[in-house]
Parts: structure tokens; sequence; C-alpha cells
């Protein structure tokens, strides 16, 4: 690299201070949709734990059935953060409306396999009472699965326009109304019927339609974005424009749902072992995917800034901005792994009531803590590649990771004696730290080849 381009400290001050502020609205907006989530497990906790059981068991259902569907549409990022870098305004408006025109088959896909998870949820070896709650939240998620791809389709074009707030407004807006509406629906309050774990669905889709309808009066309206006639000029889908999404985006969901998979199959594996099991294992998982979102916020800052800098032609800032991503996302990761460390015992209080379930949450976050700071360090270089559009890679790397190594080695710990007495749900944890430390090296290694690449490559 000519030494021209080679980025100071004052350089490397500002990328950081650039990817902070992005990621801050960005964070503050996934926290608001995962705190929905959350309201969902504590407010059913205080029901029952069955209840918790059912709702844990059928948002695992959920979240499998959508993941594919939330890689793809990430897809349209990196392309729409190009497009806003070179200034062509006519691609950027093109690429947006036909990622919409593309979630109305993902929205039904989306529906379809939440519909395949309802009938199949009695197949499983539960609790009968546990699985009723399960189906009669999957009901109205039905309705959220399908408005999902309109969600992430909205929040990745504001984002990769440098217009994070609205996106985390509307989410804002829709965690605080899902608090009430969760507590009278479950609980039967202000004269609604207590309709138990089924009115975390009902309120989860409530707050669905909220978000997508003012996202999209947002876009049509707003003089921010009035410039850009998001949502005039509307025109039949552009299919080089879908392809290109596909391209970029089929990859990162099957990384997505390689990863997410198999954090999410472990409550089927596991179900036989009992509510309390379910439930603890819930809430380990539930606030390490809090602990997330802060990593996660700053992925996609990386992910939108390397590729404004690469639609711009600064391959070296585009370089400059991953590294200082990365170790901004590591930093921030060990302090969170010692707060929870520290602390995992009041975290688990806040879940459940139950001394078993809080005990085994206490427990199974000392592991969480462990696998945060390599979780961080992927899902970082991940956002790097998705800036390049180099998803590929993340793809080979979570499907060899995961599944290869890290299922066989904690199916095999946790409920087999291969290795010695079976751990049970334990050894489920002991794999993911196994599989984090992998992936994230490689990880790792692939960000430094890929922001080397001559600047014609990318």
């Amino acid at each position: 690299m000519p030494s021209s381009h080679l980025l100071t400290g004052q350089t490397r001050r500002q990328s950081v201070r650039r990817i902070v502020r992005l990621a801050l609205p960005v964070t503050v907006g996934q926290l608001a949709i995962v705190g929905m989530s959350i309201t969902d497990i504590i407010i059913s906790g205080k029901l029952s734990t069955d209840d918790l059981a059912g709702v844990s068991l059928g948002s695992a259902v959920f979240n499998l059935a959508i993941m594919l569907t939330v890689g793809i549409v990430l897809g349209n990022g990196p392309i729409i953060g190009q497009f806003f870098g070179s200034g062509n305004l006519q691609s950027l408006r093109r690429q947006f409306q036909s990622c919409l025109w593309l979630c109305l088959p993902l929205g039904i896909f989306c529906a379809c396999l939440v519909g395949i998870g309802i009938f199949a949820l009695p197949q499983l070896d539960t609790d009968n009472t546990v699985s009723k709650v399960a189906i009669s939240y999957l009901w109205p998620m039905l309705g959220a699965a399908f408005l999902l791809p309109f969600m992430m389709a909205y929040r990745t074009t504001f984002e990769s326009m440098g217009h994070a707030r609205p996106a985390m407004i509307f989410n804002l807006i829709g965690f605080l109304a899902n608090i009430p509406l969760d507590y009278a629906l479950v609980l039967g309050k202000w004269g609604l019927p207590a309709l138990g774990g089924a009115g975390c669905g009902w309120a989860s889709l409530l707050v669905s339609i909220f978000i997508v309808a003012g996202e999209t009066l947002y876009a049509r309206f707003a003089s921010p974005l009035s410039s850009y006639g998001l949502l005039t000029k509307i025109t039949l889908f552009d299919i080089h424009r879908i392809k290109e999404t596909l391209r970029v985006g089929l990859p990162i969901g099957g990384a997505i749902l390689a990863e997410g998979g198999f954090f999410l199959i472990i409550p089927l594996f596991i179900a036989h072992l009992g509510a309390a099991v379910i439930s603890g294992h819930s809430i380990a998982i539930s606030f390490d995917w809090v602990m997330f979102m802060v990593p996660m916020g700053i992925s996609q800052a990386i992910a939108v800034l390397s590729a404004h800098e690469l639609g711009q032609r600064n391959p070296a800032l585009a370089r400059q901005i991953c590294f200082s991503g990365l170790a901004l996302t590591t930093v921030i990761a060990l302090i969170q792994a010692g707060l929870v460390i520290a602390f995992r015992h009041q975290i688990a209080a806040l879940f459940s009531p139950d001394p078993q379930v809080r005990e085994l949450a206490a427990q199974l976050l000392i592991y969480a803590a462990t696998f945060r700071v390599f979780d961080a360090i992927n899902v970082g270089g991940n956002g790097a590649l998705r800036g390049y559009k180099d998803t590929r890679i993340t793809l080979i790397l979570a499907v060899s990771g995961y599944w290869l190594i890290g299922f066989p080695l904690s199916y095999s710990l946790a409920l087999t004696d291969i290795w010695g007495t079976p751990l049970g749900v334990e050894g489920f944890w002991v794999g993911m730290v196994v599989t984090l430390i992998f992936t994230s090296c490689l990880t790792v290694l692939r960000v430094r080849q890929t922001t080397g690449r001559p600047t014609d490559q990318y």
C-alpha cells in the first residue's frame, strides 16, 4: 500500500468515532427488538414455569423459521451502502423497491415455516402442557413472520443511508408498547382475557403491524428522504437487483441459519429434561442475546461504513474501519463478560422465582460470558465481510464450525457417554465455546485477506 494511504492514529480514532456514532442507534433499535422477547420471557415466567418453557420453545421455533430470510434481506444493506457511497440514487431506489418485492415471497415462506413448526411440535418428546403453550403462542406469530422481511428491508435501507434513528425510534416505541400489551394479554388485565403464553404472540403481532406501517409512512413522506423517492415512481421489480440481493444475502442467511439454528435446536434436544432445564437454558441464552446486540450493532456499522468507503473508492479507509471495529467489539465483549460473571445470580433472579431455574441459569451464564468474547470477534468480522460483499465464506465457516465440529461435539458431551458421564445442557454450552473459538479465528484471517485485495476486485 502506498505510504500516502497509510492511516494515522488520528484517523483510527476518527474511524472508531464514526463506528460508535452509527452503531449507537442501530444497537438501541436492536436492543428494543430483543427487549420484546425478554419481556415475553419475564412476564410468562411470572405466570408459571410451564408458560415460560412454552414461550421459550415457541420462540425457538419462530426464530429458526425466520433466520434464512433475515440473512437474505441483510444482503440489501451493503448494496444500498455502496450505491449511497457512490451517489447513484436511481440504482439505490431500484434496489430498495426490488427488495420490497422480494419480501412478498419471503414473508409467505417464513409464515409457512412457522406453520410447519406448529404441526411438528406435538411430535416432540416434551410435556403436553408446554407444547400447548408453544403452539398457542405461534398461531399469531404467523402474521409476525410474514411482516418481518419488510421490517428488515426498511431497517437495512435506512441504516445503510445513514438514517439509523428512524428504525431505532419505531423499534423503541414497539418495545414500550409491548410491555403493557404482554402484561394485559398474558395475565388478563384491564378487562382483557388471560391468554397465558399466547398473549405474547398476539402482542408481538400488533407491534409488528405498527412498526411496518410506521416505517412505510416514514419512507414515503419524511422530508429527510424526499430526495431519494424511495416509495415514489414505483416500478416492477428489477430481476438483476433481486439476483444481486440473493447473491449477497443467501450466504448470509445460510450462515445465520447454521449458527442460529445450532443455538435454537438445543431446546428441542433438551425438551425431555423438563421445564426447569428448558427455562434455565432460555434465561441464559436470552440474556446473552441482549449482550450480543452491542457487537451486532457495531458489526452493522462496520458493514455500512466500509461499504460507503468502497463505493467512494477509499479501500485504505475501509480496511481501517474494519479493524478498528474489530478492536472495539473485542474490548466491549471483555467488559460484558466480566459483568455477566460478577452479576450472574442477580441476572437469573430477574427472570424466574423458581430456585432450580435460577441456579441453572446462573451456572450457564458463566459459559455465556466465555463465548461472548469470541462471538463478538466473529460477528464483527462478519460485518466487515458483508461490507465487502464477501459473504460466501461466512456460510462455509458457519456450516463447518457449527455442524461438522460443534454439533457432534455438543451432542456427544450432553447426551451420550462417549466422553464420560453425560453433561446434560452444559455439554451443549461447552460445544458452543469450542465452536466459536474455531470460527472467530478463521473469520479474522479471512478479513485480513479480503481487505487486502486490489481495489478493482470489490
